[in-house]
């Protein structure tokens, strides 16, 4: 999933995906591929649906950062807990 923060929007918004593509005036295929990461939303899409879900854009489009894994992070001494 790429754009999970958009996912959780548009079902926080109660809309189904043809809805707000809809709304956009994009084709539900389109839309459908850009939500996917197979195609590129424009910067013009971005802010339209960054103004209908009324988010800021930038946090609706974050892509997903895994965290740093258990096995490469430093063990924990101790001493260094005493």
């Amino acid at each position: 999933m790429r754009f999970p923060n958009l996912i959780w929007a548009i079902e926080n918004a109660r809309l189904r995906h043809y809805e707000l593509a809809d709304r956009l005036g994009m084709e539900t295929s389109r839309f459908s591929r850009c939500l996917r990461g197979r195609f590129d939303f424009s910067a013009q899409e971005r802010e339209s649906i960054a103004v209908i879900l009324d988010y800021p854009e930038k946090w609706l489009f974050q892509e997903p950062t895994p965290p740093v894994s258990v096995k490469n992070a430093e063990p924990i001494h101790a001493e260094a807990l005493a």
